[in-house]
C-alpha cells in the first residue's frame, strides 16, 4: 500500500485549442475558442494531426506521440518507464475507434483497441480501458489513483482520446443536442453542445514530490434515463460530497465544470452545485467552448486544465458565456485563484457522475 497521495508529474494534450499544453493553457487564458465550421459547415472543434487514412495505425501512433510527451514532461525517459512492469495503463475512450468501421481490416472494439495503443506506444505493465460515455476521463483518474494506492502500480499513465466522425457527429444531430454554432457553456442562450476531439495524457505517480495531487474523489450513479441527467443533480452532489469528504473537507477555490451547453446538464449542474456548497458555489469555469466537448477524453483534458491552473494560480475564462441566470458565477475573464484546490466534475450517458479535488503540492 502506498501512502502518500499519488502525484500529477507530467501533462502532455492535442485538442482544438493547440497540440502541446503551453498553447492549450495560453489560448484557454486569452478567451479564444478552437471551434470552426468543418467541410460540411458543422461547428466542431478539430485537433491538429496527420491524416487518419495513412498507412499503419495513425490514430494509436497519435495517441501514443502524447502519452509519451507526458512521461518526458516528468523528466522520465518514455522507452524505459513503459516497458518497466510496474507501470500501469488506463485509457478511457467513449469509442475507441469506431471510423474502423469503414476501413476494412481494422477492430473497432474496445479490446482490440487498447492492444493497438499499447503496441504503439510498447507498453509492458498491467493495463486496462474505460468507457464510461462522458465520465470515462475522470473515472480513468480514479482508477490510476487506486491501482497506485493499492500497490498494483508504482506509476500510472492516464489516456483520454476520442476523436471526430461522421457517425459520432450525425448520432448527436439525431439526439438534437447539437448547437447551430458554437457552444455557449452556462449561457441563457445556450442551444446544445459543439463536438470536439483530445488527446490527453497524465503521468501519476505515487511518493513524494512536486506535481498536483489527487485529494478527493468520488462516483455517483443517478440513471434517471439513458441520455438525460438527473434535473435535481443529486447523483452528482453526492459525488461531490463524496470527494470533499475525501479530502477531508477544506475550501474549494474553483469549479471545473462539465458544462456541456445543452440546457438540461447545465441547469442540472447548478442545482448540484448548491446542493453541495450552499447557497454560494465557488467560481465556475468550463473549457468545452474552446475545445468541444471531447467525450471521453474530456474528464483527463479538464484535470489537466484544472492541474495548469493550480499551477498558474489563475482560473482561465469559459469561452461562449456571455450571460447566464443559473446563480453560478461564472468565469468570464482570468482571474486569480483564491484556494489551493479546485473541483473538476464531469457526468456521464447513463447517469455516471465523477468529482475530482486536485491540490496543489510543492
Amino acid at each position: 500500500m502506498v501512502d502518500e497521495v499519488p502525484r500529477i508529474s507530467g501533462m502532455a494534450a492535442c485538442c482544438a485549442l493547440g497540440g502541446d499544453v503551453r498553447s492549450v493553457w495560453r489560448n484557454l487564458l486569452e478567451g479564444a475558442s478552437g471551434l470552426a465550421p468543418d467541410r460540411t459547415g458543422t461547428v466542431v472543434g478539430a485537433m491538429p494531426h496527420d491524416p487518419w487514412d495513412a498507412d499503419g495505425d495513425p490514430w494509436a501512433a497519435c495517441i501514443a506521440g502524447v502519452a509519451r510527451r507526458a512521461i518526458e514532461d516528468s523528466g522520465a525517459d518514455p522507452a524505459r518507464a513503459l516497458a518497466d512492469p510496474t507501470t500501469g495503463l488506463v485509457v478511457a475512450t467513449t469509442k475507441g475507434d469506431i471510423e474502423g468501421l469503414r476501413l476494412p481490416g481494422r477492430p473497432v472494439s474496445l479490446g482490440p483497441f487498447l492492444r493497438r495503443v499499447r503496441t504503439a506506444m510498447d507498453h509492458r505493465g498491467p493495463a486496462e480501458l474505460v468507457s464510461a460515455a462522458c465520465a470515462s476521463g475522470a473515472a480513468a483518474i480514479v482508477r490510476a489513483d487506486r491501482l497506485i494506492r493499492g500497490g498494483v502500480c508504482r506509476r500510472v499513465l492516464v489516456v483520454g482520446a476520442d476523436r471526430l466522425d461522421p457517425f459520432l457527429v450525425e448520432g448527436f444531430r439525431c439526439l438534437g443536442a447539437m448547437a447551430a454554432g458554437p457552444c455557449r457553456p452556462y449561457d441563457d442562450e445556450r442551444e446544445g453542445l459543439s463536438l470536439g476531439e483530445a488527446v490527453a495524457a497524465l503521468w501519476i505517480e505515487g511518493g513524494p514530490g512536486p506535481g498536483v495531487r489527487l485529494a478527493g474523489a468520488g462516483q455517483a450513479q443517478d440513471a434517471v434515463g439513458m441520455v438525460r441527467p438527473d434535473p435535481s443533480g443529486g447523483g452528482l452532489a453526492r459525488a461531490i460530497r463524496q470527494a470533499r469528504t475525501e479530502a477531508r473537507g477544506g475550501p474549494v477555490g474553483a469549479i471545473c465544470g462539465h458544462g456541456t451547453a445543452t440546457e438540461a446538464n447545465d441547469a442540472m449542474e447548478a442545482e448540484a452545485f448548491r446542493s453541495a456548497f450552499g447557497d454560494s458555489p465557488p467560481p465556475v469555469f468550463g473549457i468545452k467552448g474552446a475545445t468541444g466537448h471531447t467525450l471521453g477524453a474530456c474528464g483527463t483534458l479538464e484535470a489537466l486544465v484544472s492541474a495548469m491552473a493550480l499551477e498558474a494560480g489563475l482560473v482561465p475564462p469559459t469561452a461562449g458565456h456571455r450571460a447566464g441566470s443559473l446563480g453560478l458565477d461564472i468565469c468570464r475573464f482570468p482571474r486569480p485563484l483564491s484556494e489551493g484546490r479546485i473541483l473538476s466534475v464531469n457526468s456521464g450517458f447513463g447517469g455516471l457522475n465523477v468529482a475530482l479535488i486536485l491540490e496543489a503540492s510543492r
